[in-house]
C-alpha cells in the first residue's frame, strides 16, 4: 500500500495510479498536526489497513495530477542519514568497509512539487548537490534490536533527496550544518511504500535526473551496511519510534550540481516520482565534486 499526503493534508491512497482520500478512517483520532497523525497511522496500521482497503474499493480517486501532493512525514523526531554507505570508490570491496556513521538531519522537510532554496554560502561553497536516497521509515518502538529480526521494525520506505554544499568552507566544520542542514533540503515523498510490495531492500534502484538528464542511477545492492545493520547499530545509541526516518546514502558516481533554475527529479523503484524546483540565492557554482577515488560511469 501507498500511503501520503495531498491538498490540505488529506490522507490519501493510491489506487491504480490515483489518490483515495481516505481520511474518514482516522477521524476518531481526532484534530492532529499532520507528522503526529501519520506517526498515528504507522503505529495503528494493522488496524487501519482494512479500513483503507474499504474506502479504496468504493472509489476510483483521484487522478495524481489533479492535487497537490504533501510531504508524508513533514516534522519528523528523528532524520537519520547515513554518511558513505555505498562501495563506490574504485578499489572498495567488502573485505574492508567503511565506518558504520550517521547525522541528524535539520528540519528542511519538503514535498513533491516545492522548491529547494540555495543560501549564498559565499566562496567557500563550490558546489550544490541533490543525493538521490533510499529512505526506510520506522514502524515501532526499536532500542536494541538485533541484526536478524530488524526489518520487522520497518514500516516501509519512501524517496529522500539530501541537498548538500560542497567546498572547504562548508565541509571542513565541526558539524554538518552549514554542509547539509539548511531549510528546504530535506525533499521526500510523495508517498511512502509499506514494505510488503519490497521484501529485499538490498536490490531496488535509484534514479536521479537533472533537467530531464538521467544522472544518477544505481542500486541498493552497492549498501556497505545494509538496512538490518543499520538498524541494529543505530538502536544500540537511540530508540527509533514510528515515523523516524532513516535515509541510506547515495552512490556518488553521477553526482550532479544544481544552480538557478534547474529541475531535478528522482525515484526509487516505481514509488512514483519526487519533483523539485531550484532557486539560488548566490552565483552559480560550477565546479564538478565526488570523493575521491569514486568509480567513473
Amino acid at each position: 500500500m501507498r500511503i501520503l499526503y495531498f491538498d490540505d493534508y488529506k490522507l490519501g491512497v493510491v489506487k491504480n495510479g490515483n489518490i483515495v482520500d481516505v481520511s474518514s478512517a482516522v477521524e476518531n483520532h481526532g484534530i492532529l498536526p499532520p507528522n503526529t497523525l501519520m506517526e498515528s497511522v504507522i503505529a495503528n496500521f494493522d488496524s487501519l489497513r482494512p479500513k483503507f482497503e474499504e474506502i479504496a474499493a468504493k472509489s476510483e480517486g483521484v487522478p495524481w495530477d489533479s492535487v497537490r501532493l504533501r510531504a508524508p512525514l513533514p516534522r519528523p523526531h528523528y532524520m537519520l542519514c547515513a554518511f558513505s554507505n555505498y562501495l563506490d570508490r574504485e578499489n572498495s570491496d567488502r573485505k574492508e568497509l567503511p565506518a558504520i556513521d550517521f547525522f541528524h538531519k535539520g528540519s528542511g522537510v519538503i514535498g513533491d512539487g516545492d522548491t529547494v532554496t540555495l543560501e549564498d554560502l559565499g566562496e567557500g561553497a563550490t558546489a550544490y548537490q541533490p543525493e538521490p536516497e533510499f529512505a526506510y521509515v520506522i514502524g515501532k518502538n526499536a532500542r536494541y534490536v538485533k541484526e536478524e529480526d530488524a526489518l520487522d521494525y520497518v514500516f516501509g520506505y519512501m524517496n529522500f533527496v539530501d541537498v548538500s554544499a560542497r567546498g572547504p568552507g562548508v565541509q571542513g566544520r565541526r558539524t554538518t550544518f552549514m554542509h547539509k542542514g539548511m531549510e528546504t533540503w530535506a525533499p521526500m515523498g510523495p508517498a511512502i511504500v509499506t514494505k510488503d510490495e519490497y521484501p529485499d531492500p538490498q536490490n531496488i534502484q535509484v534514479k536521479l535526473w537533472r533537467n530531464g538528464e538521467l544522472r544518477q542511477d544505481y542500486n541498493t545492492s552497492d549498501m556497505a551496511h545494509g538496512v538490518a545493520k543499520q538498524i541494529a547499530w543505530l538502536t544500540q545509541y537511540v530508540q527509533l519510534e514510528p515515523g523516524d526516518i532513516v535515509s541510506c546514502g547515495t552512490h556518488h558516481r553521477g553526482l550532479s550540481n544544481i544552480n538557478n533554475g534547474d529541475k531535478f527529479e528522482m525515484e526509487v523503484a516505481d514509488f512514483g516520482r519526487l519533483h523539485c524546483d531550484v532557486v539560488s540565492y548566490g552565483p552559480d557554482k560550477l565546479v564538478a565534486w565526488a570523493p575521491p577515488g569514486t568509480k567513473k560511469a
